[in-house]
């Protein structure tokens, strides 16, 4: 079985260099060239002969090999890359999937618009609530839900409630996902998912919580479809929709600060979590392995 390495150069001006290990020989899989092969002594470690052959540089051992993705996570795909990454899917199925959610999303954004030029979104109206507020947090909430099926689904497992999402805060990373809204700049930008803990995955979401008491029970949680909530699902859309698609769907720039929401924050990976890139051959979905 092939171990793969990635060399992170001493200089940023350097690209990432990525390595093979079959047997006891070392070789460079992004260059085609035998002078840059080299066979292990029997007693060697893989890093520890790449560290003394290039001393300048510090190696990872890679989770994934060159071309391999998991389905509906975007990851970037070098060590010194902005931004949430990529999706390496471009599937008819994945476009029209994200440009049904895409829709469903800026319809979102437009309602929570409206609302928000009757309730300015600030101080305690933030909690004020209505039948249109509800709305918003319900569908947001759904798209959500939605999008946490889909990724289970694409990565060989089932699931159907909060127990089995939360599975998903740790392959992703969304608590480190933060949304700003520059249309009201004096909000705080959210951290949807931030307090997201698989002890108790429902109760510790507030919006989602919400939406399930209000879902179930509107005459006695009506109070809880506020505008704060409401904001918080609809963050959480965008940001499930980032961590999808990665910095193709997250504006940047003074696209971004035009928008209705921005993505501030994303995760930070491990050089050893990237997507490396095929250099043969095709990207190819594998499973991520969920901890049970």
């Amino acid at each position: 079985m092939p171990h793969y390495y990635i060399q992170l150069p001493h200089s940023s001006e350097v690209r990432d260099a990525f390595w093979v290990l079959r047997g006891r020989v070392l070789d460079r899989v992004d260059v085609r060239s035998t002078l840059s092969r080299h066979r292990l002594k029997p007693d060697a470690e893989a890093i520890s002969e790449l560290q003394r052959i290039y001393p300048g540089s510090i190696f990872y051992e890679l989770t994934l090999g060159p071309g391999q993705y998991f389905p509906c996570m975007a990851r970037p795909s070098a060590s010194n890359e902005h931004g949430p990454g990529a999706n390496p899917e471009k599937s008819q199925k994945v476009a029209d999937a994200r440009a049904s959610t895409t829709g469903q999303l800026h319809a979102l954004n437009q309602q929570l618009e409206q609302i928000c030029r009757v309730i300015q979104p600030k101080g305690r109206n933030l909690r004020s609530y209505g039948h249109e507020i509800r709305n918003v947090l319900i569908l947001a909430s759904t798209e959500v839900e939605a999008l946490w099926k889909s990724t289970l689904k694409a990565n060989g497992t089932g699931g159907g409630n909060t127990r089995d999402y939360v599975k998903l805060l740790t392959a992703m990373k969304l608590d480190q996902y933060r949304v700003s809204f520059p249309y009201y700049p004096w909000l705080p930008a959210i951290k949807p998912f931030g307090e997201w803990d698989s002890a108790c995955p429902t109760l510790s979401l507030e919006w989602y919580d919400a939406y399930n008491q209000v879902k179930h029970d509107r005459e006695s949680n009506f109070r809880k479809a506020n505008l704060l909530h409401a904001f918080q699902a609809v963050a959480a859309h965008f940001v499930m929709l980032c961590a999808h698609h990665g910095s193709d769907f997250a504006l940047t720039g003074d696209a971004a600060l035009r928008a209705f929401h921005r993505l501030v924050e994303w995760p930070r990976w491990s050089p050893t979590e990237i997507y490396v890139p095929p250099f043969t051959g095709k990207y190819m979905p594998v499973h991520y392995e969920f901890v049970t």
